[in-house]
């Protein structure tokens, strides 16, 4: 089964596209992940002479494209990370535009990011060998080391800040190489947080305390947030973890966490005062670089007994990926192989496509596509029940004319089956506390899940035109809870009188999406809550698809 994403590309349940797709001077091979700001595929590198590179390609998605602001500074920061050339850094080789859609262009380095490695070490209900785990978070700390004393051409301190250190962002190689992610991204990202909802989701455990209060952020917030790195890696536990962000957000601002041997008496003592060093709430106390965070790491596997270069590191990494895993992301076939699958075409020789002959769509899906596509299907349907009955007339069924060729015999995948692919299930309870969802039935197409609910019998609620003195009514029966978050947090209020606007848009279902609090409040305790309060006004359904609005809340405390 293959689906087409908005971005009008089309990609198989296995991950691997339909056929190599072209992008500018690129071939789009694999999608890799989506995440909110961007779309990252395994990509091909075509030169002269049958030269080819494999390469990773981060193509910003098409609705944030007509963002000025967080256009221009996704691009002045992907110039600079362009410019740290570290080996504890990923290189990034190429900026442009191509399709209407800015990318970036990485090396490809098959390997595992270190969150994905600590998950399956604790379904194991093992660590990740503390020496290893060293290891990895030492030779993180050498990369942002680097990128906080990078200079300009003159000498000038750059004041580099990465602000989205987490395991997440630490890419282990299967050859052992360790390197960081999205050096530069997180500044353009945070842009966003306001419009896009689920950017930021949970990625206050990893904040320093400094950095949620929307203070001033220098390089000892990316030393802080490796130590809760280093944290999470020894104990299998994410020392903020909380029931939602607001609670997350309250236990960072407070130093609320366990001691790391309270959690694992087996650790070194030493170990435990690197970490709460790093962790440190007071900027004064705090390591105040990451090289004297990475020097005291490496003073520590010094005077141990345990080997922990990155042969070891690679060999453990290999392990807890599996065989399959990492012959699916190391042998990757050349594109000409991938086209002859593809076509089953004998030539050898690349098709040469020019970006013109690609171009992206939109899809919107609407009730008057779904009809005009269902009535084609009807008329089809009829010509070919007509043309049966007339040979049916005439007697030709079972003749000669309709004798059963042999099937093709279909190209051999270019992957193994997903179930080769997946890492070691993770049955064990995640330290995060996580909702339970409810079960879900067998999954459907997405095209036949469209048809289906087209023909479900219609809602019986009326379905009214949503205005903005309406929305103001509903709003005005749930204020009273909303500026109940005012009383909460009056001490973190600048005054006594004053107001915050919150933007807020909501669905034909009548669902608040993408709530979010404008201004220097949006990180704050205040303005999560006011969010949170929002998200939960149910307005009725509507006529439109989506309506976006902005409601002022003004507060005045006694």
């Amino acid at each position: 089964m293959s689906v087409s994403n908005p971005a009008g590309v089309a990609v198989s349940s296995q991950g691997l596209l339909d056929s190599p797709k072209p992008f500018g001077k690129y071939y789009l091979i694999r999608k890799l992940a989506e995440g909110g700001m961007a779309e990252i595929f395994l990509a091909k590198q075509i030169g002269a002479e049958g030269f080819e590179r494999n390469v990773v390609i981060k193509r910003m998605l098409s609705n944030l494209s007509s963002l000025p602001d967080f256009v221009g500074m996704f691009l002045d920061e992907a110039r600079l990370a362009a410019r740290l050339n570290h080996q504890n850094i990923v290189q990034i080789n190429d900026l442009g535009l191509a399709d209407d859609f800015y990318y970036i262009c990485m090396e490809y380095l098959p390997g595992e990011d270190f969150s994905t490695v600590l998950r399956v070490a604790s379904s194991k209900r093992e660590y990740v060998p503390l020496h290893l785990c060293l290891r990895i978070v030492a030779d993180a700390a050498h990369g942002l080391h680097f990128a906080h004393e990078f200079t300009d051409e003159t000498g000038r301190p750059l004041n580099v800040v990465h602000r989205d250190i987490s395991p997440a962002n630490v890419y282990v190689t299967y050859q052992g190489q360790v390197k960081l992610l999205d050096f530069g991204i997180a500044k353009a990202e945070s842009r966003i947080t306001n419009t896009t909802s689920g950017v930021v989701k949970g990625k206050y455990i990893y904040m320093a305390p400094e950095q949620a209060r929307s203070g001033t952020v220098d390089r000892r917030a990316d030393v802080y947030a490796l130590g809760v790195s280093l944290y999470e890696s020894v104990t299998n536990v994410r020392p903020f973890a909380r029931e939602n962000d607001l609670a997350i957000l309250n236990a960072v601002l407070k130093g609320d966490f366990q001691p790391p041997r309270k959690l694992r008496p087996d650790l070194p003592v030493e170990i435990e005062a690197i970490i709460l060093k790093a962790m440190d709430t007071h900027l004064e106390t705090r390591y105040q670089n990451a090289g004297q965070f990475a020097a005291d790491i490496e003073k520590f596997l010094l005077g141990s007994t345990s080997i922990s270069g990155g042969v070891h590191v690679g060999n453990y990494i290999r392990l807890i990926a599996g065989d399959a895993r990492v012959a699916w992301r190391t042998r990757i076939p050349t594109l000409s192989s991938m086209m002859k699958a593809q076509s089953g075409s004998i030539s050898s020789e690349v098709p040469r496509f020019t970006p013109n002959e690609v171009h992206s769509t939109k899809v919107i899906s609407t009730k008057g596509a779904i009809v005009a596509r269902r009535r084609s299907r009807l008329i089809v349907a009829g010509v070919v029940t007509l043309l049966v009955l007339a040979l049916t007339a005439a007697g030709l069924l079972g003749s000669r004319f309709f004798k059963r060729e042999p099937h093709p015999v279909a190209a051999a995948p270019l992957v193994p089956p997903p179930e080769e692919l997946a890492l070691p299930s993770m049955k064990q309870v995640d330290p995060t506390p996580k909702a339970v969802s409810p079960p879900t039935k067998e999954a459907v197409p997405i095209e036949e899940a469209v048809d289906t609910k087209e023909r479900l019998p219609r809602l019986k609620t009326k379905i009214t035109a949503l205005t903005l003195p309406d929305i103001e009514k509903y709003v005005a029966r749930r204020r009273s809870t909303v500026l109940h978050c005012f009383e909460q947090y009056k001490d973190q209020l600048p005054g006594n009188r004053g107001q915050i606007s919150i933007k807020f848009s909501i669905s034909g279902t009548g669902k608040v999406t993408n709530a979010s609090v404008e201004g220097p409040f949006a990180t704050t305790p205040v303005g999560l809550c006011l969010q949170q309060k929002v998200q939960q006004i149910k307005f009725p359904r509507n006529t439109d698809r989506e309506i976006t609005v902005s409601i002022p809340f003004a507060y005045s405390i006694h």
